[in-house]
Parts: structure tokens; sequence; C-alpha cells
């Protein structure tokens, strides 16, 4: 990385702002906080009202958006990928912006109204619903009091609340009378009259008996008349509804330029947002960021080519904390994923993704092992890559995939498997598989040794990757102390184990040993303490152990997909090799084989990885690095082809 310093004209802000974005080249650094004055203070204040200006419009059209899509959803194959949209039909639709929102607006309007509409449709049909039982009283509604007596219309349930009401009514207001006007399944529409005086007793005691009260009505006229008033408004409402609705689909048809728009309004207000934080004066502004060393030169050229900028780079020092960019070749560029879900290296260490890479290769396609697996899951890559052009994270994840699909068909044919026993059991017997080394399913012990010796190399090579790290620095005596004697150690354990060699195993463990009582703790001049700290320096040993007897996990997930496999296969063939038979294997095969795929990819991409991260990078590797995010174009709904930062500049 080089530190990047631009000093320009203001009024060759946003154009250089533009510009940047289009090459994708610089991360800006943020400038340090300082106390602004009044001056500076105000000058901000229309930039950042019109950053937020940009983020409401942008809130707008994505709630009109939502709308369009479901009013006029559109169909699109399968991986299809986003739209695409040129330059020049950018600009047409960001020329037609104040129309956009101005549809925008009527989008709202409508959503509002219909919103208005809906909840007086649905007040309207309940008050309707109230009064049908009514109809036929010869009453105005609004007229339920005068100067002495109050009114109350409503409903009881049954005829034991009436009586209820009658008799309470009649012990504490004998003054009021309660009459039934008429009745039916759904209960008794009853009058209560009494002095207004005694309104409010006589109201409580109506309530308490389950007495239903008409809602108040401002209008007068009768049961008769208010229906048919209700049933006029509805007509009316139900009208305006649907020109409301009709109007609102017309407008959602626009929903293509909409999204257009939007993307439009993102880059606007990214290149708003870049430009309202850099510093400067009444005439001139300044900038600071990380360019990678191989792009600096074709960034000085495309500013100096356009704009009147003072220009200057440095390397990055020793003291500066600047973003890595990881650069490694095709084959090994997808396995930066899986560095940097872990944590990308810091300014202090070296990237790990090429000594990473072989080995999750082989331990993915180890741990899946199986042909037509492998296969599959390459095919599927394949289909996300050509088809779906998947970029980004989710690109290096699917090519990453795709790679260890190639090595599942490889440990696939070295153990003999094509969706476990698929061919044996299709063909009963008659053809078989060769495994070009050995069955797992025959010699499960095989198995679990070798993948032990894998993690052995797999640990030597992160504690090889320790050393190199401690010869470049300047510490190579601590790698010859501290880390070779741990090669003698493991190395000597394991041909003694493995009863080769005589007694040669038990020599080199005994001087990897000696060593490390020796020199383990050089750092105390104390004999004895030095000889303690080399003592305690041996019980790292179950560190070793325990690591190695981590690797036999490949061993239960190759197992466990044959099994799997194996199980899926006489299950789909119990119906014997019929037509009948060869259909059900078929539906059975498709669900099984399907889903044994899936959970086995998982397990094989979760295990290799945690194998990486504990076992691998424990011995060289901590991380803490940040990655490079330099300013660049960004849209959400479609991908702008041709130079959109150009289209910008007319804006």
């Amino acid at each position: 990385m080089e530190k990047l310093t631009v000093i320009g004209l203001r009024e060759e802000r946003d154009p250089i702002m533009d510009t940047l974005m289009r090459l994708g080249a610089v991360e800006l650094i943020e400038p340090p906080a300082e106390q602004e004055t009044s001056a500076e203070e105000a000058a901000l204040v229309p930039e950042r009202q019109a950053i937020q200006g940009e983020i409401s419009l942008m809130s707008r059209l994505e709630m009109a958006i939502d709308i369009a899509r479901r009013r006029h959803p559109v169909k699109r194959k399968m991986f299809s990928g986003r739209r695409q949209v040129d330059a020049a039909t950018l600009m047409g639709v960001a020329g037609r912006e104040k129309e956009l929102l101005g549809q925008i607006a009527r989008i709202e309007q409508n959503q509002t109204r219909i919103a208005e509409l809906r909840q007086q449709l649905g007040h309207l049909a309940t008050l309707r619903d109230l009064l049908q039982p009514w109809e036929g009283l010869d009453l105005d509604l609004k007229q339920q009091q005068t100067a002495h007596v109050q009114v109350f219309l409503g409903s009881l349930d049954t005829p034991e609340m009436l009586r209820q009401a009658e008799t309470q009514l009649r012990e504490e207001v004998p003054e009021s009378l309660l009459t039934v006007l008429s009745e039916d399944e759904g209960g008794l529409r009853c009058a209560a009259a009494t002095l207004r005086s005694r309104s409010d007793l006589a109201r409580s005691i109506l309530r308490k008996a389950g007495f239903s009260p008409l809602p108040e009505i401002d209008t007068p006229g009768t049961p008769s008349e208010q229906l048919s008033r209700i049933s006029g408004q509805i007509r009316e409402i139900q009208q305006e509804l649907a020109r409301r609705e009709q109007e609102l689909d017309e407008l959602a048809q626009s929903g293509a330029d909409f999204e257009v728009l939007h993307d439009f309004l993102l880059i606007r207000h990214d290149r708003l947002k870049a430009s309202s934080d850099l510093p400067g004066s009444q005439h001139t502004f300044w900038l600071q960021g990380w360019v990678p060393a191989h792009l600096v030169k074709s960034v000085a050229r495309g500013l100096e080519s356009r704009f009147m900028v003072a220009l200057s780079h440095e390397p990055a020092g020793p003291e500066d904390e600047y973003p890595i960019l990881l650069s490694n070749s095709k084959l090994v560029k997808p396995y930066e994923v899986i560095v940097e879900m872990f944590s990308p290296p810091s300014t202090r260490e070296q990237d790990p993704t090429p000594l990473l890479a072989p080995f999750f290769f082989f331990f993915f396609g180890m741990m899946l092992s199986d042909i037509g697996y492998g296969l599959l899951l390459s095919g599927l890559c394949a289909l996300l890559l050509f088809k779906v052009k998947a970029k980004g994270e989710m690109g290096r994840m699917v090519k990453m995939l795709f790679l260890c699909g190639i090595s599942s068909v490889i440990w696939g044919f070295l153990f003999g498997s094509f969706f476990g026993d698929m061919v044996s059991v299709l063909s009963q017997g008659r053809l078989v598989i060769p495994a070009l080394w050995f069955n797992p399913m025959d010699d499960a012990t095989k198995l679990m040794i070798w993948s032990m010796i894998f993690g052995v190399i797999h640990l030597f090579a992160g504690m090889g990757a320790k050393a190199y790290l401690l010869f470049v620095t300047g510490r190579g005596k601590d790698a010859v102390l501290d880390i070779f004697p741990w090669y003698l150690i493991i190395a000597g354990l394991g041909i003694l184990l493995g009863g080769i060699g005589g007694q040669t195993g038990l020599y080199l463990a005994l001087t990897g040993a000696s060593v490390l009582v020796l020199f383990g703790g050089r750092g105390t001049r104390n004999p004895v303490m030095r000889l303690l700290k080399g003592l305690l320096s041996l019980y790292d040993i179950t560190s070793y152990i325990s690591d190695i007897l981590s690797y036999t996990r490949i061993l239960a997930l190759v197992l466990a997909t044959s099994v799997i496999a194996m199980v899926v296969n006489l299950l789909g063939f119990l119906g014997g090799p019929s037509i009948t038979g060869f259909f059900f294997y078929v539906l059975v095969a498709i669900l099984g084989h399907g889903l044994n795929l899936a959970l086995s990819a998982l397990s094989a991409y979760v295990h290799t990885s945690r194998l990486h991260y504990v076992e691998f990078f424990g011995k060289f590797y901590d991380g803490g690095g940040r990655l490079w995010r330099p300013l660049t174009i960004k849209t959400r709904y479609v991908d702008i082809v041709r130079s959109p930062a150009e289209a910008m500049e007319k804006a």
C-alpha cells in the first residue's frame, strides 16, 4: 500500500470524486476530527442537508419499488442475476428525476388515501351490520333525548339478561321503562327510557346486564334512512377506491425506472458523503487515501490528465495501520474468503492463503470423497459462475467450492465411491467401481491412521510457516530451539509407534526433548528455573497430541457420507429390478442423495475450516488486520455498465 495525497480546486471536487469512484482504487483516510469554525460549519450545512435529502428520496423509492414488485411482479429466469443498465439509460432516467419523483408523490398520496378509504369502508360496514336488525324502527336515531327524557337503544343477547335489567331498573330507577322492540335469533332489540337526571345510573345498570348500545349517529334519520345513506356512501367509497387502485397500478408500472433512479441517487449520495467529509479551504480541498502500489500510476494518470491537482505518494511506513489487499494467483484467490472469514492478516504478517489453499482443497475433497457428489457440487458451482455470474465474496466462495468438488471427484476415484455403491446396487453386484487406493468401508483403521498422518503434515506446514516468519524477522535462533525440536519429537514418536526404523524414533524424540529441556528456559539466568521451564515446555506435547487426534474427524465424515449414501441406495432399490422399482429408486435417490450432498458438503466445509482456524492457524497466524475498501460505485437493484461515473458528471 501507498499513501496518496491529492490537493485540488474546490470547484472540481465533485468531478474528481466521480473519477475516483470510477477508478475504484482509493480508500479514503478519514481526516482527524477537529473543532470546526462557525464559517466552515455553516458551509457544510447545505451538503449535509443534501445527503439527508438523498437518503429520504431513496427510502421513498424503496417503498415504491416494493409496491411495484407486488403489483406487477416480473418473471425472471432462474439464476438470471440483476438487470443490466448502460450509462445512457441511467442518465435518461436521471433526466426524468422530477417526473418520477412526482409519480412517487402520487403513489404515496394514493397509498394514504386508499388506507383511509378502507378504514372508512370497514367502519360503515360495521355500522350497517349493527343497524340492519333495527331497519323496521320508525325513530330518528339522532333524537334519542328530549328536555327531560333520555332514550337508550341497544340489544340484549338473552331473555335472562332482559329480566335482570328490568329487575334492577325497577328497584333502583323505578321511573324508567325497558321495552323489547323486536326479537330474533340474534337477540333482543330494546329501547330504555328514563329521566335525564337518572340517565347515568340507568346506563350503568344496563351495561352490567350486558346491554350493547347502538353507536351514536350524527345525522338525522330512521334506521332505514340511515341504511340507505350508508349504502350510498359505501358505493361512493368503493368507486373512489377502484379509481385510486387503478391509478396506483398505472403508476407502479414504472417500477423498473424507480430501480434505476434509486441506484442513480445512491451513487450521488455516496459521492456527496465522500465529498462532504473532505477538509479544505475556500478555494481548495485535499484528501488522503490508501492505494495499492501497482495502481498508483494509474490513479495519478487518471487525475492529472483531467484536473488541475497536486499529487504525492509514499510507501506505507511500519507505524501505519494501512488496509490489506490480498493478491494471489487465480487458483489460490478463491480461498482468500476463508482467511477473511477468520481475520485478514495484520500489517506485520504474511498472507496465509497460498499455504492454506492446497490443504483446504485436499481435506475438503477427502471428507466428501465421492465422484457423484463432487460432480454435482462442481456442476452447480459452474452454473452459478457462468450463468448467474456470481461476483464478490459469493463468487469467490463458489469458485472455491468448484475446486473442492474436483478434489472430491479425485478422492472418489481413490476410494471407489460413486453416490456410495450406486453402481453395484443397480447392477446387482455385476459392476463395481474399483478403489484406486482402498475402500474406507473395508478398512476404517487404515483411514484413521492416514488421517492422522495427513494431520501431522498439516501441522508441520504450520510450524514451518512460523519458523520462516522467525527467520525473516531475525529470530532464527528461536525457530531452531523452539520449533525444530518438536519436529524431532513428533516424527520420532510416530516412527516409534509405527514400529519402523528400530530405535531411530526413540533417539529422535529424545534429541528433541533434550533441546527443549536445555534451551526452553534460556531467557532465565537462574539455572534451576531454566531447567524447570525447559521441563514444563515438554507439557506442550498434550496440545500436539490433541491437535493430531482432531484430524480423526476426517474418518468420521468419510464414513458418514458413505454410509448414508449406501442406505439411500438400499432403500431406493427395495422395489427390485423392475420398472416400478427403478422409478421408485430415482425418486428416493434424488431426495436422499441431494440431502446427503447438502449435509456432507456443509460438514466438509465447516470441519475443514475448523482444522485450519484452530489447529493450523494456531501454529503461526493471528490476523487482526482490515481489508482495503476503496471508494467505488455501488448499486442495489441494477448492474450499471460502461462508465456510469462519467454520466454522473452531467447530474
